[in-house]
């Protein structure tokens, strides 16, 4: 009896670690993902058991309706990754299953085909109206079906953001109203559609991401309302038939290539901008400079800075013409404005005062510094002529009155001593002149100490260029 109470207890000692192990290994490997594949599908386990799905497999070859399933191997799919069916060229209609409540960017980029979009009952995240997939009550736009027949639409009031490519590659989509209380548009969210054009942003709109309108070749018109503040890289770019832009006065960062392969010719840039980074404006589809190509500003703001930026160590150098306004918030280019002249002051803005001043234009349209004419409006200031005449006048009466004055003075006797205290007198005055010349001196040297260093600064400013030209998104690309 004591052999088997002491081999029961043996059992039981060693089944305890064990046990102990098991339930370890099994916690250890449910905090780790686990990838998977089925036929159709790439696939990652989250450690709570759910699915998210990375990668349509059939992407290029299927055709017709999609229904997604609810659940693999006995878990349920609660994500779409981003960039799932990116290029599922074939696809017409998509079913989402109540299970999903999660949905990344760029799901649907490039399914030109697609033309609605359906959600199950009970999906607690998701929900379709008029054929557009939404999210979270509806403050999230998450995907227009690109083959959409409609060539108007407008974002109904409360959505607050459009997720990353949510328009792209509109087939039929003419004109766009963005409503008001947008506040961000993703990238890509427009982009490719080449049919698109007109566009009106409300000034609720603070940030319009990278690539939002590009490659859309038919953007004819963009309407901007004061509010925007941020125009990202490559907005715009490749918008050949967009040859006019008004930009909101609001407006404070432009991105690289913001601009660039557009019909622009020429833009006013208001005065609050803050940063203008490179090839912005000005440049065509191969990245170089247009000839001519025009930039009107107020003296002494960033649009003048960015109209001679260069870079030598990256070979980037503009040289734009610049031509003042009184008030750049006016767009000069459509005719509502008006140059800047000597009599002119400009409106106050917070950019560096010290920066380069240009006022107007000579008979070849090229800008003239203030320095330049000075002496000119020594001549040819009626005001300045006056006051100079009236002055010179009094200046010649006060010579003759002291000259009669010093011819009836009566002679002293030039003594010894009187000579000597004359010679001291003399010596006095140039000693007392020699502070006053110094002075002088050091007065105009510190003038120009803070001009040297304000042109360092200026210098400074210019943005390093970079290597990076617009690009197509990439699954791994982030919102």
């Amino acid at each position: 009896m004591k052999f088997y109470a002491v081999f029961a207890a043996a059992v039981m000692l060693l089944s305890v670690p064990m046990t102990v192990c098991a339930e370890e290994k099994q916690a250890t490997e449910s905090e780790e993902e686990i990838e998977g594949s089925t036929a159709d599908y790439e696939y990652t386990i989250d450690a709570e058991g759910n699915v998210t799905l990375d990668h349509f497999i059939p992407a290029e070859s299927y055709e017709g309706e999609l229904t997604i399933p609810s659940e693999i191997e006995g878990h349920p799919v609660t994500c779409l990754g981003k960039g799932c069916f990116m290029s599922s060229t074939g696809i017409t209609a998509v079913t989402i299953p109540a299970s999903v409540i999660d949905v990344g960017v760029h799901v649907f980029f490039d399914c030109d085909a697609l033309t609605t979009f359906t959600v199950e009952e009970g999906n607690p995240y998701l929900y379709v109206e008029n054929d557009v997939l939404f999210a979270d009550d509806g403050k999230l736009l998450v995907a227009y079906p690109a083959s959409k027949a409609d060539e108007s639409y407008t974002i109904p009031a409360g959505v607050e953001e459009v997720t990353s490519g949510a328009f792209g590659f509109a087939q039929n989509l003419k004109e766009l109203t963005v409503s008001d209380g947008v506040v961000y548009l993703g990238r890509w969210t427009f982009g490719h559609s080449e049919k698109l054009e007109k566009v009106d942003i409300p000034g609720s709109v603070i940030m319009i991401e990278d690539y939002a309108f590009s490659y859309c070749t038919s953007l004819n018109s963009v309407t901007f309302h004061s509010g925007t503040e941020e125009i990202s890289h490559a907005t715009f770019a490749y918008d050949p038939a967009l040859t006019q832009v008004t930009l909101p006065d609001t407006l404070k960062t432009v991105g690289q290539y913001a601009f660039c392969g557009t019909g622009l010719s020429c833009i006013t840039i208001p005065p609050y901008v803050e940063s203008i980074s490179y090839c912005a404006f000005g440049y065509d589809g191969d990245m170089k400079a247009i000839h001519d190509f025009t930039i009107y500003g107020q003296p002494g703001t960033e649009a003048y800075l960015y109209a001679i930026a260069e870079d030598a160590d990256n070979d980037y150098k503009n040289s734009f013409n610049f031509i003042a306004v009184e008030d750049a918030c006016i767009p000069y280019e459509l005719g509502g404005g008006k140059l800047y002249t000597e009599e002119t002051e400009p409106a106050e803005t917070d950019a560096d005062s010290s920066s380069a001043v240009v006022t107007e234009t000579d008979e070849n349209g090229n800008p003239v510094n203030v320095e330049d004419k000075i002496g000119a409006g020594l001549f040819g200031n009626k005001r300045l002529q006056l006051i100079l005449g009236i002055g010179g006048g009094v200046a010649i009466a006060l010579a003759i009155v002291l000259l009669i004055a010093f011819m009836k003075k009566p002679k002293k006797d030039e003594t010894a001593p009187e000579k000597k205290q004359e010679k001291s007198a003399d010596e006095n005055s140039t000693e007392d002149a020699t502070p006053v010349e110094t002075a002088a001196e050091e007065t105009a040297d510190e003038a120009q100490a803070p001009a040297e260093e304000n042109s360092t600064e200026d210098a400074e400013n210019v943005e390093t260029a970079t290597d990076e030209t617009p690009a197509e998104p990439e699954k791994d690309e982030e919102a």
